[in-house]
């Protein structure tokens, strides 16, 4: 899942006007935030989520992402990125008597074996085959190389839904969000985390950043917006988890 340069640093202009992935209001060109790998970063006047401007299709996400290296940085974590998830889930618990688990963008499989180890029937998928299949081998069969639409449509059902720094990544955060609305139960409990574009500690230019970096991340939500989003699906935040870094944490239960 790797970019050539091409695909990363001249992306392809588009006639479609800047649209806010989050709350739907056309951007203004001269709220920016910035540019960076030829992308503008455009702030949502409504709900300060900021959004890359071309956004990316997804067959070029696609091209990106084909030599993506980043699951394999993870591997050496593996003992604390299971704990950290162990912690998360028992907080998802409190607000729900669950049996089954899904982790949305699963990567190697940390999460899902932590829910494992909590006594829940946990299933992991993610588009990246290479990380599924060493979840698999490391975890057992309970992973599946496939998109959440795709995943939602065949039916499948899960008392909480975990998805972790993936729906800044994703072409359609909409159909990313109704899929998981679809796979949740009413009463269902989503734990969510992506980076937040509007906090307090960036500057009004983000594109020297560290952590902004089209076209890996292409929209960087508020909390207004990303509960906007969720609220359009029947999904209402119950907590916001306060983070001195700049990224969102939540939990949100279906409606």
């Amino acid at each position: 899942m790797t970019a050539t340069a091409q695909t990363a640093h001249t992306p392809k202009q588009t006639t479609e006007a800047p649209y806010c992935r989050a709350c739907f209001a056309t951007l203004d060109p001269s709220h920016s935030r910035g540019e960076k790998s030829g992308y503008k970063l455009l702030s949502c006047t409504s709900c300060g989520t900021v959004t890359v401007d071309p956004f990316p299709t997804a067959d070029e996400l696609t091209a990106y992402y084909q030599a993506y290296q980043g699951s394999r940085l993870y591997k050496p974590k593996e003992a604390k990125k299971i704990r950290r998830a162990a912690g998360r889930i028992r907080r998802a618990k409190k607000y729900i008597k669950a049996s089954s688990f899904l982790d949305v963008g699963c990567n190697c499989g940390f999460t899902v074996k932590a829910a494992l180890n909590e006594g829940l029937a946990a299933r992991g998928i993610d588009v990246d085959a290479e990380a599924v299949k060493y979840a698999a081998e490391a975890y057992g069969p309970h992973f599946n190389a496939i998109s959440v639409e795709d995943y939602a449509a065949q039916g499948h059902k899960a008392d909480i839904v975990y998805t972790s720094e993936v729906i800044e990544h994703v072409p359609n955060p909409d159909t990313f969000v109704k899929a998981i609305a679809d796979i949740l139960p009413s009463g269902g409990i989503l734990y969510l985390t992506t980076p937040q574009g509007n906090h307090w500690s960036y500057p009004k230019d983000i594109s020297n950043v560290k952590t902004v970096h089209p076209p890996s991340h292409i929209t960087y939500f508020s909390k207004k917006g990303i509960a906007l989003l969720l609220e359009k699906h029947s999904i209402k935040v119950e907590k916001f988890f306060f983070s001195l870094k700049p990224g969102i944490r939540l939990i949100a239960r279906k409606i």
